[in-house]
């Protein structure tokens, strides 16, 4: 294998470990943030969903120079492919040891997406679970506001409740 090559291979697994680090930090943070949202502490899932995005914008810029080396990668294996090779197939057109450390780092990271992935659908119900409750505390508090608030005469209670408005939170 060429210098070349062997100089885009070590900085694709450099990129799959940072990707895989920067999954496992977002994983953690969806677990704090769901945590904030069990105790309703709003600064903290603040705070965490400013981390989360900033963690995001690194994964962004990270597979985007995934990206580029796979492509850089198909050229030099496989001149005038029509398309950009996927990963798992440009690692298979590798000598070992290169073949078997890209599929073990490839796995990783996949293993590290479908975590993401299932905490995010976690904390997407934790979310709607408190904006239900949330809505629910707002029209017990407009209910319980209106009662005996009105009189229709001096000193006569109103016979009907006046019509309340509210507004949809979810929206």
């Amino acid at each position: 294998m060429d210098k070349p090559i062997a100089n885009q291979i070590a900085q694709l697994e450099a990129v799959l470990q940072r990707l895989t680090q920067h999954h496992e930090h977002l994983l953690g943070l969806m677990r704090r943030q769901r945590e904030a949202l069990r105790t309703a502490d709003e600064k903290a899932v603040s705070d965490l969903s400013r981390q989360e995005n900033a963690v995001v914008q690194q994964i962004t810029e990270q597979e985007k120079r995934r990206l580029e080396l796979v492509a850089s990668l198909t050229s030099a294996l496989q001149p005038g492919a029509e398309r950009s090779l996927k990963m798992r197939e440009v690692a298979e057109l590798l000598p070992e040891p290169a073949r078997g450390r890209l599929l073990v780092l490839r796995a990783q990271l996949r293993e590290r997406i479908e975590s993401v992935k299932e905490q995010s659908s976690v904390t997407r119900r934790a979310t709607q679970a408190l904006m239900s409750h949330m809505q629910g505390l707002v029209q017990s508090l407009g209910q319980a506001s209106t009662r005996g608030a009105g009189y229709d005469r001096p000193g006569q209670r109103q016979s009907a409740l006046p019509a309340i408005g509210t507004i949809n939170l979810t929206a």
